[in-house]
């Protein structure tokens, strides 16, 4: 994913840097509106290039492969996601300080729309499902790394372990409940009501819930016309 920041290309980066930028987000968009029209699979390099008029050696100094044009976002959002989760108040339990951090610093730095476009062109293609998988356990490490130096633990410890993969599995059921309702809503609001729900199926399965199983409603924004 592009950053707010990448997509802005302030001048205070300099000509080279912002012509840079400028150059990897024609070919990215390019790409996208490729996969979205024809799917992953049947899209090839030079038809991304031809549509986003560079040469083919300039897509492979920005992209080792294809699926790296949606995957590979270099270190700004996992440096982002880590600091992110790390700079919470010590007072905020773990799967807090990933909500928290996540929902009000990560997200609002990544490009919303094309958000929605690389999960509607993950769905439709079986390759690009396997490499968002590759994604998220690159995810879940940097988010139990996080996790261990809110503690000052070193090493890997387990619990923070599957704090990650309890938090990623969050954002997983969010970006299909997201995509089901064709991104009509704020993805952050979608996030937050998988935590919500979380919370309230933790309370079932541990028990705490009087009279049988906990009803589990969670309210969502109405859709706008």
């Amino acid at each position: 994913m592009l950053s707010r920041a990448e997509l802005a290309s302030p001048p205070a980066l300099g000509l080279r840097t912002r012509k840079k930028l400028k150059t990897r987000l024609a070919i990215y968009d390019a790409a996208l509106e490729l996969f979205a029209q024809q799917g992953f699979e049947a899209t090839t390099v030079e038809q991304i290039v031809q549509q986003a008029e560079v040469s083919t050696a300039t897509f492979f100094r920005y992209f080792p492969t294809k699926g790296d044009v949606i995957y590979n976002s270099g270190s700004f959002e996992t440096d982002l996601l880590e600091q992110a989760i790390i700079e919470r108040p010590d007072s905020e339990d773990d799967l807090t300080a990933i909500r928290r951090g996540v929902v009000d610093r990560w997200l609002p730095a990544l490009d919303p729309e094309r958000v929605a476009r690389q999960v509607r062109a993950a769905a439709k293609s079986p390759m690009l499902r396997g490499l968002s998988t590759d994604l998220s356990a690159q995810w879940q490490g940097v988010i139990t790394s996080a996790l261990q130096t809110r503690h000052g633990i070193a090493g890997v410890d387990p619990a923070c372990r599957m704090t990650a993969f309890v938090a990623l599995a969050v954002f997983s059921s969010a970006s299909s409940s997201w995509m089901e309702g064709k991104f009509r809503t704020e993805f952050a609001n979608e996030l937050d009501q998988e935590f919500d729900r979380l919370a309230h199926l933790c309370a079932d399965w541990s028990g705490s819930a009087r009279g049988g199983r906990a009803r589990i409603e969670i309210v969502r924004s109405p859709h706008p016309h």
